[in-house]
């Protein structure tokens, strides 16, 4: 929210008010969820459990508080409430009860033990209290349904609204138009050049116009897409314009590139970095980026979190079925039941390579993952090293010497 706007908390006045409710509070809880992910990811990734859990504890009885210490009247903003304080105590509840599930939550310390215990009391009694535990019934599977749905009820009002337009569009006009008038250019003046020969059409000449029709039709979608895609390598495929909620206001603007490329065209320091996978130097590499540009006014009060989705259900659906089976032998015995027949499910590895820019930067920082696939999806999703360059510092120097006379 702009700063002119984040009135102080006990201004009722603008609390109570409609959206500045729903985007104030829910702000807040993204920010809460957003800590509280880099937590997860920090509790998982290493052995020392303690500190991520303390911290994790110290904000969700800080959000509690905050978000319970007053009630709304409106109706309206009542169910938002209602819908963010169930989904609040769920998430925390779940963030500590898988913290309790890892080998390192035995050795805590008995009062950090005792306080994770007390708070997922106190959540309980609070639910009963206020009559939220019919939301907390059901099968696991409904129960997370229940929760993914309040999830995205409640990133409504903070979720900017993209509107997506489809560059190229032009260029394929342009191309098309240009080809139907060669290829018609050519054919006319072949048509001229016969009538000046013959001075009437034979049977001949009607099958060879036929067969131009014929092969220019064959060919002309194929030719204008190739011709199209040549003339727009490298150029964004999609415009994606970002507005406010309710107010429909500009706030950026995001250009979308994919293509796809050979290892050797890949830039060299990614090549020479994103690790060694498989030996097959036919692969293809799919290339994804995206460039955004905010509003000057935006980079100084907003803050936009990104969320990249990889949806690898088409990459799942390449993967052939395989038939084949491993017998094992489970004893000494001559019997069939001593022997096991294990099916064999053909699995695809693919190496996903994430670099992030930060403005006013000029080196990239990389993430990288091993990511698995069968055929029914999602085997295995590995964080792995990326061994990644640090930023070169003599580079930076130089740069900000040649640079800095002119600012």
């Amino acid at each position: 929210m702009p700063s002119k706007d984040r009135i102080s908390k006990a201004d009722q006045s603008f609390v109570l008010l409609s959206p500045h409710y729903e985007i104030m509070y829910g702000s807040w809880f993204f920010q809460y969820q957003a800590s509280m992910e880099r937590l997860r990811q920090q509790m998982l990734a290493s052995d020392a459990v303690a500190e991520p859990i303390a911290r994790a504890l110290r904000l969700s009885q800080n959000f509690a508080q905050r978000l319970r210490k007053s009630s709304p009247k409106q109706s309206n903003q009542q169910r938002y409430f209602r819908q963010m304080d169930i989904y609040f105590s769920w998430h925390a509840e779940q963030f500590l009860l898988e913290s309790m599930t890892l080998e390192g939550f035995a050795v805590l310390d008995e009062e950090l033990k005792q306080a994770v215990a007390e708070f997922l009391r106190q959540e309980f009694r609070y639910r009963k209290e206020l009559e939220y535990t019919s939301d907390f019934h059901g099968t696991p599977t409904r129960i997370w349904n229940r929760m993914a749905l309040y999830h995205r009820l409640l990133e409504y009002p903070v979720l900017l609204r993209s509107k997506i337009t489809e560059l190229g569009a032009g260029t394929h006009k342009l191309v098309k138009a240009a080809s139907t008038m060669l290829i018609m250019s050519l054919f006319t003046y072949f048509l001229f050049n016969a009538r000046d020969a013959s001075e009437k059409l034979s049977l001949a000449l009607l099958l060879v116009i036929a067969l131009v029709y014929a092969i220019r039709d064959l060919l002309r979608d194929d030719m204008i897409t190739a011709i199209t895609r040549r003339l727009r390598r490298g150029k964004p495929r999609w415009k994606i314009r970002l507005l406010m909620p309710y107010t429909r206001k500009l706030l950026a603007q995001q250009w979308v590139w994919l293509d796809y490329r050979k290892l050797p065209d890949l830039p060299p320091l990614v090549r020479e970095h994103s690790g060694k996978w498989a030996t097959n130097e036919e692969r293809q590499i799919i290339c994804y980026r995206a460039l955004l540009n905010l509003d000057k006014a935006a980079l100084e009060h907003d803050e936009i979190r990104e969320r990249l989705t990889l949806d690898c259900e088409q990459l799942c659906a390449m993967i052939q079925a395989n038939h084949n089976k491993l017998f094992v032998r489970t004893d000494d015995g001559d019997s069939p039941d001593s022997v096991q027949a294990h099916p064999i499910e053909k699995q695809h590895d693919y190496n996903l390579l994430l670099l992030h820019t930060k403005p006013g930067e000029h080196f990239p920082s990389a993430q990288r993952w091993r990511l698995r696939l069968g055929t029914n999806g999602i085997v295995q999703c590995e964080n792995k090293k990326p061994h990644w360059p640090e930023p070169p510092q003599a580079r930076r120097s130089i740069w900000h010497r040649l640079t800095h006379p002119w600012r």
